[in-house]
């Protein structure tokens, strides 16, 4: 009995002087450059997304994307498959071991991650080289004929998935300025809706 109350007390030792240890939390968060696309024969704008995430868990990443509209928004899929394009490979997180990603806009949501319906371009590790770690930070990149509008805080949000947990963060800076306008704040109601998950 004294061996196993010598036991608890040691754990909660550890729990109270390591407090990090039990209270972390996921985050995640990004922000869009636009530039002038320097290829005479592609778009006019490139767009550059630096996103950086930390699971707060023994669980690596397994995936992230931009959730760019909910179902029934002000956008239709076709909307953003007219306005964004990207390469075979989006991008890369990682120095020391490089992982590369998949995009894959998904007109149908994230089926993996509750409660997130409507478009969401999908970030999408390649596998069978290095795995995304539980903390990172990745470069990805799109394009667009459509110059940059400033993302209001409450428009477009990042969503990564690890294990069976989700994380939802903020994304800033700009977004091609598409007409039916998911950078601003024009439905109150989208502002609302993603609140709710913060």
């Amino acid at each position: 009995m004294k061996i196993q109350l010598k036991q608890i007390l040691a754990v909660v030792a550890i729990i109270v002087a390591l407090p990090g240890l039990a209270l972390a939390a996921c985050d995640i968060s990004g922000s869009i450059t636009a530039s002038p696309n320097l290829d005479p024969m592609g778009p006019g704008w490139m767009y550059t997304a630096v996103i950086n995430w930390d699971t707060g868990s023994p669980y690596a990443l397994s995936h992230m994307g931009l959730w760019l509209d909910i179902a029934g928004g002000t956008c239709s899929c076709q909307d953003f498959q007219q306005a964004i394009s990207f390469g075979s490979i989006i991008g890369q997180s990682g120095s020391t071991c490089p992982v590369d990603y998949y995009g894959d806009l998904n007109c149908q949501g994230d089926p993996s991650i509750p409660g997130v319906y409507g478009i969401v371009l999908k970030l999408e590790p390649v596998e069978g080289g290095c795995e995304p770690g539980t903390m990172g930070q990745g470069t990805f990149v799109f394009f667009s004929d459509l110059g940059p509008a400033a993302i209001d805080e409450d428009a477009l949000t990042l969503v990564d998935k690890f294990g069976q947990n989700h994380c939802f963060g903020s994304l800033t800076g700009d977004f091609p300025s598409m007409p039916c306008n998911p950078v601003g704040d024009a439905n109150s109601s989208w502002g609302s809706v993603k609140g709710m998950f913060r």
